[in-house]
C-alpha cells in the first residue's frame, strides 16, 4: 500500500462516507481521559460510538453513550501493535470516522496517509503537529510568529541550570501529559533538587530540551479550535475558576478574548492546520493581552463549549468526513461548569483526608461556592444515566482511603500519556510499517 495519499484519493474517500448529518460509526482511540468522556457527551446521542482502550476499567466503558469497549494494545508502549490492531479493526469499513481524543494523535499523524483509506480521519501533517506537541518547538514557533509568551529559555545540560534565574519559575520537559513533566520551583534550592532528579532519571543528558519559563500574567485560560486545511471553522474559550490536578482547570467559565481568536486563526493558517488543537495561556484582562504557555494538537475537554452552544467534536467529525463546514458562531459567555470528580480527587491528593473530602461533598450537594450556578462536566445523569455511578465509585474509594487519589490519577494518565521515550519509539517506526495492510 502506498504511503503517499493524493488529494484526489482523500476526496474519493470522503465522498464514500455518509453525510455528517447521518448517524455515523465513530471509533475513539482511547476511553480513559476526561477528553474522551467529554467527546462522548458531544457525540453519543447522535452517532454510534465505540471506544478503544487497554484498561477494562476506563471510564468511557461505563457509559450509556458508548456502544462497546474494545481492548487494545497500549499506543505508547506498543505503538506498532496498536497500529496493526487498529487497521485490522478498520478493515472492511467497520467505522466511518476514527477520532483521536488524546495523545494517540501523535502516532496516528505520523501514519496518517496509511490510515485514511480505512476511515475518515482529520489530522495535520506530522511536521506541523510536532511544532505544537513539542514544548521547545512551540516556544520557537511563537517567537517566529511574534506571538506573546512568558520569558522562556531552552536548555539541555545540567550546567545550564546554574544560571541566575528569577524565581518562581517552571521547569518543563519537551513532551509530557497532564502536567507530569511540569515542575514549579520557588527557590534556587528547589530548582537544583529538581535538576538532580532529572539527571538521575536520565532526562537531562545533553540531548533532550528542557524549558525554564517564567509564570504567565493574568487568568489561566484555554482556547479550543477546529480547522479545515488552515481555515478556522469553530472555536471556544474558557477561563479557569479553579486549578486542580496537574495544573488543569477543574472549574471554568466560558469567555471571549478577541485577540486570542485572531491569533489562533493566524497560527492555524500558518501551519495549514487540519483538525483540532487547543492552547493554554494566561490572559491579562487589563492589557487585553495573552501569554501562551502550551499547545496540544487535539480537541481537549469540550463540555463547557457544548453547554455554551458550540459542539467542537461534531465539527471535527464533519471535517473528518471531508466536509468544509462554514464557521460557527461563538457560544454564550459566562457559562459556568465544573468537574466534581476531579475537584474531589484534588482535595484528596493534597492530603486533606476524609474530613476535607466530606466538606467538599457538602459544598457540591448544596451548590455552594464554586458549584453555584454551575453544571457538572463529567457527572451528567440526564445525558448519561451511568455517569453518577462513576462518581459514587470514586467518592467511595476516596472516603475509604483518601491517599488512593494519587494512584488513581497516575494509573489513568498512564493509559494515554506520551512520555519522551514514547515519542522516540514512534519516530523510530518505519513509515512502511503498514504496507500491505489493505
Amino acid at each position: 500500500m502506498a504511503l503517499a495519499v493524493s488529494d484526489r484519493e482523500l476526496s474519493d474517500r470522503a465522498a464514500s462516507l455518509p453525510p455528517a448529518t447521518d448517524r455515523l460509526r465513530i471509533l475513539l482511540t482511547e476511553g480513559s481521559s476526561l477528553s474522551a468522556r467529554h467527546t462522548l457527551y458531544a457525540l453519543g446521542r447522535s452517532h454510534v460510538v465505540d471506544v478503544l482502550d487497554p484498561d477494562p476499567w476506563c471510564q468511557c466503558r461505563f457509559s450509556s453513550l458508548s456502544r462497546r469497549w474494545i481492548r487494545s494494545p497500549s499506543f505508547s508502549k506498543q505503538p506498532a501493535e496498536f497500529l496493526r490492531f487498529l487497521v485490522d479493526l478498520l478493515r472492511g469499513g467497520s467505522y466511518d470516522v476514527v477520532l483521536p481524543t488524546h495523545e494517540q494523535v501523535y502516532l496516528l499523524s505520523r501514519f496518517r496517509d496509511a490510515l485514511v483509506p480505512f476511515a475518515g480521519l482529520c489530522l495535520p501533517e506530522f511536521s506541523a503537529l510536532e511544532r505544537l506537541q513539542n514544548k521547545a518547538e512551540f516556544t520557537r514557533l511563537l517567537d517566529e510568529l511574534r506571538l506573546p509568551q512568558p520569558e522562556t529559555t531552552v536548555i539541555r545540560t545540567r550546567e545550564e541550570f546554574d544560571q541566575p534565574w528569577r524565581f518562581p519559575l517552571y521547569v518543563k520537559l519537551a513532551h509530557s501529559t497532564a502536567g507530569r513533566g511540569v515542575f514549579f520551583a520557588q527557590t534556587r534550592d528547589e530548582l537544583q533538587a529538581r535538576a538532580d532528579k532529572l539527571v538521575r532519571a536520565g532526562v537531562v543528558n545533553g540531548q533532550g530540551e528542557i524549558l525554564i519559563q517564567q509564570p504567565g500574567r493574568g487568568v489561566q485560560s484555554t482556547a479550543q479550535a477546529v480547522f479545515h486545511r488552515g481555515t478556522l471553522v469553530g472555536s471556544h474559550a474558557f477561563e479557569a475558576r479553579r486549578v486542580g490536578v496537574g495544573g488543569m482547570s477543574d472549574a471554568r467559565v466560558s469567555a471571549d478574548h478577541p485577540l486570542v481568536r485572531e491569533q489562533v486563526a493566524f497560527l492555524g493558517a500558518c501551519l495549514g492546520w487540519h483538525g483540532s488543537l487547543f492552547l493554554d495561556y494566561f490572559y491579562d484582562r487589563d492589557a487585553r493581552r495573552p501569554e501562551y504557555i502550551e499547545a496540544n494538537p487535539r480537541i481537549g475537554e469540550t463540555v463547557n463549549a457544548l453547554l455554551s452552544g458550540v459542539n467542537l467534536p461534531e465539527l471535527l467529525v464533519q471535517v473528518s468526513c471531508g466536509d468544509s463546514p462554514p464557521p460557527v458562531s461563538l457560544g454564550r459567555l459566562g457559562v459556568r461548569t465544573h468537574s466534581s470528580m476531579m475537584i474531589l480527587m484534588h482535595v484528596a491528593q493534597r492530603g486533606g483526608g476524609r474530613r476535607a473530602v466530606l466538606s467538599e461533598l457538602f459544598r457540591l450537594t448544596t451548590g455552594r461556592g464554586i458549584y453555584e450556578n454551575s453544571e457538572d462536566e463529567l457527572t451528567r445523569p440526564r445525558d448519561d444515566r451511568l455517569s453518577r455511578w462513576a462518581r459514587l465509585w470514586i467518592v467511595a474509594q476516596l472516603l475509604a482511603w483518601p491517599a488512593l487519589a494519587q494512584r488513581i490519577v497516575a494509573k489513568t494518565v498512564e493509559n494515554y500519556a506520551l512520555p519522551e521515550s514514547a515519542t522516540a519509539a514512534i519516530k523510530a517506526l518505519p513509515l512502511n510499517l503498514l504496507d500491505g495492510a489493505d
